[in-house]
């Protein structure tokens, strides 16, 4: 017995298309940017039909460093406009997700205080090449002007500097060799990938008669009519199609070439994390986000490493760049694990951390505009909207940008797909929340469920990870049973059902990986992927 009629059930949406196979807009693609344009285009009234063929979030959009920013580090080179939208999209992010994004302090230690004070405003107005990192001064006029483009409305604290004993009383991780520190506030995403599923689980409840299948492939186009295999069940079928929005991510060329389209967009750039267990690094940095530069001998080829406390002794530590056309055959490779770990032994020397504290390995193709720049870092991270006419069907593809700004990259499309078919905006995203933002109370919602009687601790897990959908994750509890199937008790066999049935999981995968926290939790994910296939059967 299931708790009430879950909005993402695979079997009634199927049948919905079986029964009528004409939609206004099909976006392929359910990362962060193809589920966004669904939810919009959703929400101004049009049929769409969201497909992905793997898992939501199960790409790029899952394998990101887990922050909201507004791209401080891009104020260096004079990209003031980025920087802009990226604060204010940053802010709306944190209002509108308020469940699962959550202000953090991001450190960035400085080895000088007056270093790069001649040259950071002739590279801040690209008079001047190169890279290097400036000193306390000059960064501290940086974060004053960082602080002012997000404007009167800004969501989270400002920012600020300390030189000396004030910035090692501050920041106690801080080594000598650094003259002091800079911070901004940003946004900590605790779950990105529960972001995507409620974006689409928005799209589909909006009542366009909308639909999203993840685990559904693009197999072909002829015009408007368009071929999609079912990866679960090996069966094909077709659909018709007013307007197709390729949101493939690095996999658009590949999207766009079905229909005919020739030629590179993307430039895939591959960043590569790994997941430490460290626990003498987590007591000192508490829920301080460092960012330090790498270890490289030149100072103009240095790049920026990001370091922080994901859940207990578990460190988020990043990123790699490296150029890479086929996600598919991105891989982390041990020079990136050792890359990392040196950095991390420079700049918190004494720690000695080693292959061996390296519980998870994340690698995601970020699909960049193509650059002929050799410099990757410094590749562009705006985003555009690509128009293509081929026979018998309107094409538009989305390709680049940031995972912050995926709001805004989703307007811009579901714009170009509203003037196509000569429709009007009739909503604005910009203040909607997100799933279960909506209504976000938080001692109201740990209150209402332990008055239905849930224990305070699972009641306060389950407000902080579902939002205002605990009520109906409670409900499968209470249904499927509590009983813990994590060595940590934070999976449950209730929310394995709930993810089967409410949120189109399919594979232990999809639950470990991307519906909870386990993969970074985990002492043991092989048997414990195991354990969850096991109860995934019965839901099969």
């Amino acid at each position: 017995m299931s708790p009430g009629e879950p909005t993402l059930d695979r079997r009634r949406m199927e049948a919905e298309i079986a029964a009528d196979n004409r939609f206004d807009a099909v976006v392929v693609g359910g990362g962060i940017t193809g589920a966004g344009t669904f939810r919009d285009l959703a929400l101004q009234g049009l049929r769409v039909l969201l497909v992905e063929r793997d898992d939501f979030a199960s790409g790029a959009s899952g394998a990101l460093t887990r922050i909201a920013h507004g791209g401080f580090r891009y104020l260096e080179r004079g990209d003031v406009g980025l920087v802009r939208e990226s604060v204010i999209e940053r802010d709306l992010l944190v209002a509108n997700a308020p469940h699962v994004i959550r202000p953090v302090r991001v450190v960035l230690p400085l080895r000088t205080r007056l270093g790069g004070l001649l040259a950071a405003p002739f590279r801040f107005l690209k008079l001047m090449p190169g890279r290097g990192m400036p000193g306390v001064v000059p960064m501290t006029i940086g974060v004053r002007l960082y602080d002012a483009l997000a404007g009167r409305r800004r969501a989270l604290a400002r920012g600020g500097a300390a030189m000396g004993a004030s910035a090692r009383r501050l920041f106690p991780y801080l080594g000598q060799a650094f003259a002091g520190a800079i911070w901004t506030q940003e946004g900590r995403i605790h779950a990105p990938e529960r972001i995507a599923v409620e974006l689409v689980e928005d799209g589909v409840a909006a009542g366009s008669g909308s639909a999203a299948l993840n685990y559904c492939r693009l197999a072909g186009a002829d015009g408007c009519t368009l071929t999609l295999e079912d990866r679960l069940s090996g069966a094909t079928f077709t659909v018709e199609a007013r307007v197709v929005v390729n949101a493939g991510g690095a996999h658009a060329d590949k999207v766009a070439a079905l229909f005919g389209i020739t030629g590179r967009m993307t430039g895939g750039v591959a960043g590569i994390h790994v997941v430490i267990d460290a626990p003498s690094i987590a007591a000192s940095l508490r829920d301080d986000l460092l960012f330090f530069e790498d270890h490289h001998a030149d100072p103009a080829k240095r790049r920026l490493c990001v370091l922080y406390r994901l859940a207990g002794n578990r460190l988020l530590l990043g990123t790699t760049e490296f150029a890479c056309d086929d996600p598919d055959e991105a891989t982390i490779r041990p020079a990136d694990e050792d890359y990392l770990l040196k950095a991390l032994d420079a700049a918190l020397p004494g720690h000695g951390v080693t292959r061996t504290a390296i519980t998870g390995r994340i690698v995601g193709v970020r699909p960049l505009i193509r650059s002929k720049t050799a410099d990757l870092t410094s590749r562009s991270r705006s985003h555009a909207v690509i128009q293509h006419q081929p026979k018998g069907v309107a094409l538009i593809t989305i390709i680049g940008g940031k995972w912050t700004t995926f709001r805004r990259m989703a307007e811009d499309a579901a714009d170009a797909v509203l003037a196509e078919l000569g429709r009007a905006r009739t909503l604005s995203t910009a203040h909607l929340a997100i799933g279960g933002g909506r209504d976000f109370r938080r001692a109201d919602i740990i209150r209402d469920l332990v008055a239905g009687g849930l224990d305070a601790a699972l009641a306060e897990r389950l407000a902080d990870t579902y939002g205002n959908r605990a009520s109906r994750v409670a409900e499968w509890i209470r249904k499927e049973g509590g009983e813990p199937v994590s060595a940590d008790g934070r999976l449950t066999r209730g929310e394995i059902a709930f993810f089967a049935r409410a949120e189109l999981a399919a594979t232990a995968e999809d639950i470990v990986r991307r519906r909870s926290d386990q993969f970074f939790r985990s002492d043991d994910l092989e048997t414990l992927t195991a354990r969850v296939a096991d109860e995934l059967d019965r839901w099969s």
